[in-house]
């Protein structure tokens, strides 16, 4: 064994752990106090590969080391593991004190698909590189000097199977194309994905009209009359509300009258979107950032919801977790985590707001599942079984709760229009056989999901308790797009 500083080898210094902390705090926004030396990154503090894949970048900037000197996905589970890291690679020398410059919360992308043309007419496929950087750049929040053509998009990068399958359906509806390439082409970098792309291009490909992203709602809600608010003088927690039907959620039950409170984790910078929007549509929310896994983290919100809000009236379970593709592909950690955000979480949120919520003589809650907990639905195991456990922990709470005034339903939603449909595998053909075999051809929306949910929370429902509401357009009552295509034939 090579002969080492004691320093470099077995301690990190001070200075580069509390450098590798502000790091990690300038991209996360997490309060350092929670940036512990041994905290486990992700199942502790939810930071996810691609995060880290940010902090790895500024953390090699300031100390002006390449980025593949620091360790990368699994070997990176800790920041004083990432520390140690920096230490080794330094040597004996610490280096000097760097001041930390926080990055941009938002990568932003400047070039669109309809500046793609050159102006003296040439086909686009020419620079198709950039765009597929841009892309991967918006999608997964990299810095874009990390994603070079070459790198391997999982082992180097940290880019799942799933974001991956996001970031392709972004690509494809940008550069007009039905099909993606398909994943038995094993394209596992930038490169490779362009080659591929180029290919299914045309030779002169139209110029797409850039257009921008539709807002959450197509229209703006109205806004109740006084005499129309059922929930005025309420306090509301809707977990998981960050994004999506979460999202919806609060902004319904605000404009309703609750004062919101929203909750994310992963996504922060939307969770306090999404409290600003309700409040800039005159509404009244709050964002509490954290984890429904972790129970220090569930302390500090109720905490804070008892302090500044004086108690809760109604509560969303919409935070979720579970890993979506095939089954022999779910590894013990993947059923932990989603057991201990969907039942675990679920059940810590509702225990805790029981008293708050005992103390203004009663409450409701509502759970939410997916109607594939009782049906199967391929690459939907993992949170298949672990909502299944919901729906029945939903009916102890019911039967516990009563005593209290408490209500507990649960909303079972079927696949909704939203940016969940893209993670599965060959999304548009899935979405198109479910779609065939609804009646009614028409799959539901986070809008209608949010309907049932408000109907559950609201006075309307006060002898419904326990009950399971599926809410899918009839998908779960057929077998037909259930199955993958080569077994429902």
């Amino acid at each position: 064994m090579s002969a080492r500083s004691p320093q470099s080898h077995t301690s990190t210094p001070s200075n580069i752990l509390e450098q590798v902390r502000q790091c990690a705090a300038s991209v996360t926004r997490y309060p350092l106090d929670i940036l512990t030396e041994h905290a486990q990154l992700e199942d502790e503090l939810g930071i996810d590969s691609v995060k880290l894949a940010e902090i790895a970048a500024v953390i090699a900037r300031e100390f002006q080391l390449p980025p593949d000197r620091l360790p990368r996905n699994g070997k990176a589970r800790t920041l004083g593991a990432i520390a140690g890291a920096v230490t080794e690679a330094l040597g004996t020398e610490p280096g000097p004190s760097l001041h930390v410059t926080p990055v941009p919360a938002v990568v932003e992308v400047k070039a669109s698909i309809g500046e793609a043309k050159a102006s003296t007419g040439a086909p686009a496929t020419l620079d198709l590189l950039p765009r597929v950087r841009a892309v991967f750049a918006r999608v997964t929040r990299y810095p874009e000097e990390l994603l070079t053509p070459h790198a391997d998009l999982e082992d180097e990068l940290g880019i799942d199977s799933v974001k991956q399958a996001e970031v392709m359906a972004v690509l494809m509806k940008e550069l007009g194309l039905g099909d993606a390439p398909k994943p038995s082409q094993r394209l596992r970098t930038m490169a490779a994905i362009t080659d591929a792309a180029r290919a299914l291009l045309p030779a002169a490909p139209p110029v797409v009209e850039a257009r921008p992203r539709a807002p959450v709602h197509a229209a703006p809600l109205p806004v109740p009359s006084r005499t129309e608010l059922p929930f005025e003088g309420k306090v509301a927690l809707v977990t998981g509300s960050g994004k999506g039907i979460g999202r919806v959620i609060a902004t319904r039950l605000a404009h309703a009258g609750a004062t919101v409170v929203v909750n994310s984790f992963h996504s922060r910078e939307d969770g306090e979107k999404t409290a600003r929007d309700i409040v800039d549509a005159g509404g009244r929310a709050v964002h509490l950032w954290g984890s429904v896994a972790q129970e220090e983290h569930l302390e500090r919100m109720f905490a804070a919801i008892r302090e500044q809000l004086g108690g809760l009236d109604l509560l969303v379970c919409n935070a979720s977790n579970g890993l979506i593709g095939p089954f022999d592909r779910i590894a013990p950690r993947d059923w932990d985590k989603a057991f201990r955000t969907c039942i675990t979480g679920t059940y810590e949120c509702a225990m805790r707001a029981r008293p708050l919520m005992a103390a203004r003589g009663g409450g409701s809650i509502v759970t939410m599942s997916t109607s594939m907990s009782q049906r199967y639905m391929h690459d939907l195991g993992c949170q298949g079984v672990v909502k299944a456990g919901v729906e029945s922990l939903t009916r102890y709470l019911a039967a516990e709760l009563a005593p209290e005034g408490i209500r507990t339903n649960c909303v079972s939603a079927g696949p909704v229009h939203g940016d969940l449909l893209g993670m599965f595998p060959d999304a548009p053909e899935r979405v198109a056989r479910w779609e065939s075999a609804t009646p009614g051809g028409r799959l539901c929306t986070a809008d209608d999901v949010a309907d049932v949910t408000e109907l559950l929370l609201g006075p309307k429902t006060q002898r419904v308790n326990g009950a399971i509401w599926v809410v899918d357009a009839g998908l779960s009552g057929t077998v037909d797009g259930l199955l993958p295509a080569a077994r429902a034939s």
